[in-house]
């Protein structure tokens, strides 16, 4: 790292100092930074009027959350038609336990239907993952060009898949976005910007309760052979679609929320250029 690249660093810190024969320095040691790599000392300084220029054009990302919203929406009515077929075998399954009349087109019809509903939430499912990355990395991408970011964009795609990480650095992001547009909006318009750590905190909650259950009511319906445990299945899969109606809808908020504060930065960005050229 350069001499100007760790002034530039230094400029967004609160611990940094200035002298005046010998400008920035820092006020933990005294002296002008020297670190090569991340300084191990660094706190963003909110207050500081300090303000990164984009390194490269920032990439528009409101059609990518509108489509990673619209599919979430989706998703969650198809995940209500899978409720109310899942409803119908229920039924189905307890008129053939307690022994009631039942025709063979009723079972294939019942076998058919699920199985079709089965395959369109599969796709709808994998394409709502991919909008929906798409739209996290690039807000992600746009961020780094504005800071530096604590993870390159590319791991706005990656953290979601490694074990372990994949419980907590999708989290961390988000957080770092929300918080990140919160600074440079703040410091462009001099008006507080509500913060949505609360609605991100939740709906990563809803999450991982949703990720545990899902594994666990997953499992179970992989070893349905016997009508008792079909009904057991079927049971589950109502269940988790209730656990998924709450974090489809947090889902949601959080990428319109976020989506909104990308446009005003853009909006506040545009004002500021359009003085400068003026």
């Amino acid at each position: 790292m350069t001499r100007q690249e760790r002034l530039v660093f230094c400029k967004k810190c609160q611990n940094r100092d200035f002298n005046l024969t010998k400008g920035i320095l820092c006020n933990l040691t005294g002296v002008e930074a020297a670190f090569n790599g991340d300084c191990p000392d660094f706190v963003m300084d909110k207050q500081s009027n300090y303000i990164q220029e984009p390194k490269a054009t920032i990439r528009p990302n409101a059609t990518r959350a509108k489509n990673a919203e619209l599919f979430i929406w989706v998703g969650l009515a198809v995940g209500f038609a899978s409720f109310i077929s899942s409803w119908m075998q229920y039924d189905l399954l307890t008129t053939v336990q307690n022994g009631g009349a039942y025709t063979d087109d009723q079972l294939t019809w019942n076998d058919l239907r699920e199985f079709g509903i089965g395959i369109l939430q599969l796709l709808v499912y994998m394409t709502t993952v991919i909008v929906f990355l798409q739209w996290f990395r690039r807000a992600y991408y746009n961020l780094n060009l504005r800071m530096d970011t604590q993870h390159d964009d590319s791991w706005a795609v990656g953290a979601w898949f490694v074990p372990i990480m994949c419980l907590f650095r999708p989290y961390q992001m988000t957080k770092e976005i929300d918080d990140g547009l919160d600074f440079h909006i703040e410091k462009r318009s001099s008006r507080p910007v509500p913060p949505n750590g609360m609605l991100i905190g939740v709906w990563w909650a809803f999450w991982i309760i949703n990720g545990i259950a899902g594994n666990i009511l997953f499992r179970k319906s992989l070893d349905a052979e016997t009508v008792p445990q079909l009904l057991d299945s079927t049971m589950a899969d109502m269940i988790s679609f209730a656990l998924d109606v709450p974090l489809a809808i947090l889902a949601a908020f959080v990428i319109r929320k976020i989506s909104e504060k990308e446009t005003r930065l853009e909006a506040l960005e545009q004002e500021d250029y359009q003085l400068k050229v003026a």
